[in-house]
């Protein structure tokens, strides 16, 4: 006769997982280690996580028991900074440096170096924004965005009234970076011109991880 424990050990039996050595990259996988409920699941899809609906119910080659639902959201390490500067800047050539960040998860962007190394291999939004004030006379400002010493965009105001201006310069990037890459911004061509800041903070520099190359 079969005791409650002997029931209970035939149930874990029968039920127990396996594993097939690698990250599951298919509803056939998942059943192949034990999953024998249907419903939604996590697989690996080349380097990116996805949701699809695994149907149990059906054989592993039909391929109506597997619907795909979307891309998951999924960072080994969340990455976002905020830097303002307040105060001006003019030397050229050199990477911009800032003087307070109102966010820096992650912990990647240095304000005393202005260098964001990334930390991950991925797809990553950058902006930044700011005033450049010109004398009188004909004068202008260039900002880029660099990656390793290489000029990714660049940003430019002048003045052409004579008159003696503040003007407004503004750039958005989307760039792939691996692990290790430094990103920053650089003064490249200037006349006259100066990075204007005060206590007001006309600068501002962003930067995120939009997506991570998980690679299994």
């Amino acid at each position: 006769m079969k005791t409650d424990k002997n029931i209970s050990e035939l149930n874990e039996s029968s039920t127990a997982s396996s594993s097939i050595g690698k990250i599951p990259a298919s509803c056939a996988d998942l059943q192949q280690i034990g999953h024998k409920k249907s419903g939604m699941f996590s697989i690996m899809e080349s380097n990116q996580v996805v949701t699809v609906y695994c149907d149990f119910t059906k054989l592993s080659n039909d391929s109506a028991s597997q619907k795909w639902i979307g891309y998951t959201d999924v960072k080994s390490l969340p990455t976002f900074f905020y830097a303002q500067k307040s105060s001006p800047f003019s030397t050229f050539g050199v990477p911009i440096t800032f003087d307070s960040e109102r966010i820096n998860i992650g912990g990647a962007m240095n304000i005393k170096t202005g260098i964001f190394p990334a930390q991950r291999k991925g797809i990553y939004f950058f902006s930044f924004s700011g005033v450049a004030t010109i004398p009188p006379g004909y004068g202008y400002l260039d900002m880029a965005l660099m990656v390793n010493g290489n000029q990714i965009g660049l940003a430019e105001c002048d003045s052409k009234t004579g008159n003696g201006e503040w003007e407004t310069y503004t750039l958005q990037s989307t760039i792939d970076l691996i692990a290790g890459d430094k990103v920053w911004l650089q003064i490249v061509h200037y006349s006259s011109a100066i990075l204007q800041d005060n206590n007001g903070h006309f600068t501002h520099f962003n930067g995120w991880m939009l997506q991570e190359d998980i690679s299994p």
